[in-house]
């Protein structure tokens, strides 16, 4: 799990915040400028197994994908299993460039870029781009533990560089999918929580989203429709009878801030029927 996310060069330290970014939450549109491409390295099978780009080809796809790198976000896992590798990083590299944005949300993006390049399932791996970006994110905001996470990814594409022939991201696909492999987890719930949310709670990553959705209320990039979401799904979070650490106390708290701070948005009437629904069952078992 991650701890504090501090800036180790800048003018002040930011607020706790986490690698999981949900991908929806950084929906732009900006293309980047990148290094030329090229691995160097001998691609196995050019005529080999292609997958069609059927939905369950895709959803294996994405499955494979956080699989392997579960700090790939939602989008990220998207642009991986529908082909769409370049939209994504148009979109994140907007989220870069915007000076609103925190700069935890900053390197967030840069990274989430590598994380897509270096995926063994995306058609459009670049492990030179991965590193470029990886590298960008370091070298710019030199956060942590987001640097730890970056060596470690950076440290894999090295070690890569010694494989002279490598597999199509199909062919990985193929190989994974004739392994046995668990379902994906997740618990039940309504379209009220993001997937996100729910995938947080099954994975025990409760403390990463919450921190997260903290960051992205905090951020003075997001909408007034994204800040009182963000609180919005943290109170879910407390108050979901699937997380072992529920708080409904706390989730309330979250309701009522965000009728509070954000009376006029149609999210706060959903707050406050979480929290008349809190509150009437605390009364139930006091009385």
């Amino acid at each position: 799990m991650l701890g504090k996310l501090s800036v180790v060069r800048g003018s002040r330290a930011l607020k706790k915040a986490t690698i999981v970014l949900p991908a929806a939450l950084l929906a732009f549109s900006l293309q980047g400028c990148f290094p030329g491409p090229g691995t160097g390295l001998t691609l196995a099978g050019l005529g080999g197994h292609q997958f069609a780009m059927t939905k369950e080809n895709i959803a294996l796809r994405a499955h494979a994908a956080l699989h392997e790198e579960p700090d790939l976000l939602t989008f990220s896992i998207d642009a991986i299993s529908n082909d769409k590798t370049e939209h994504a990083v148009e979109t994140y590299m907007e989220g870069y460039n915007d000076p609103k944005n925190s700069q935890p949300i900053r390197a967030i993006a840069l990274y989430q870029i590598g994380l897509i390049f270096m995926n063994h399932y995306n058609r459009d791996r670049n492990d030179d781009r991965a590193a470029f970006y990886l590298e960008k994110a370091r070298d710019e905001f030199n956060i942590e533990p987001l640097n730890k996470r970056i060596a470690a990814r950076l440290e894999k594409i090295e070690k890569r560089k010694d494989n002279v022939v490598i597999l199509t991201a199909d062919q990985h696909l193929m190989n994974w999918k004739q392994q046995p492999q668990l379902p994906p987890k997740l618990i039940p719930h309504d379209d009220e929580m993001k997937d996100f949310t729910a995938r947080a709670i099954s994975t025990d990553r409760i403390q990463e989203a919450i921190l997260l959705y903290t960051l992205m209320y905090e951020n003075e990039g997001s909408s007034l429709e994204l800040r009182a979401g963000s609180l919005y799904q943290i109170g879910l979070m407390y108050m979901s009878p699937y997380n072992a650490n529920g708080d409904e106390e706390r989730a309330l708290e979250y309701f009522i801030r965000i009728q509070r701070e954000f009376p006029d948005l149609n999210i706060a009437k959903k707050a406050n029927e979480k929290s008349g629904y809190l509150i009437n069952k605390q009364k139930i078992i006091l009385d």
